[in-house]
């Protein structure tokens, strides 16, 4: 739910009673939602550990960039998924299409090391766009830079 402040309170973020306030800064919003903690689950446990070991390869700050840059460029298409808001989302998002695509991947043990090895179209986003993992935005071909 979108928020609305009286009395000229700015960005409020963080939990007040039952309530979690975020701001959006992509959007310039701010919106609120229950605050609720989720049983836990075994699916829970494994995309935790899948994200860990993802995240765990420490793309570098280049890759991160080219990530964000992509981004921008992919809101402005026409019928671009709108829930992609940042490069991690993004990130996660390649590479479980990436698994998706190649079975034989396993991103809970996935390796920087096999990544190389095997050429996959993950090492930057301009080989992940020519292989169909991301679609065509203007001037991908300058994302060059690689995990």
């Amino acid at each position: 739910m979108r928020v609305a402040f009286k009395y000229g309170i700015g960005g409020y973020v963080g939990k007040f009673d039952d309530m979690v306030f975020c701001y959006n800064r992509s959007l310039g919003k701010i919106y609120a939602r229950r605050r609720v903690y989720p049983t836990l689950t075994e699916s829970h446990r494994k995309f935790g550990s899948t994200a860990a070991n993802l995240f765990s390869l420490k793309p570098s700050q280049g890759y991160k960039d080219d990530l964000y840059l992509y981004l921008v460029r992919y809101r402005a298409l026409r019928g671009s998924m709108k829930s992609l808001v940042t490069w991690s989302n993004l990130y996660m998002k390649l590479m479980y299409d990436l698994a998706k695509r190649d079975p034989s991947i396993d991103l809970k043990s996935l390796t920087r090391q096999e990544i190389y090895q095997r050429s996959l179209p993950v090492i930057s986003i301009k080989r992940a766009v020519e292989a169909g993992l991301l679609p065509v935005v203007n001037d991908y071909a300058s994302f060059d830079r690689e995990l």
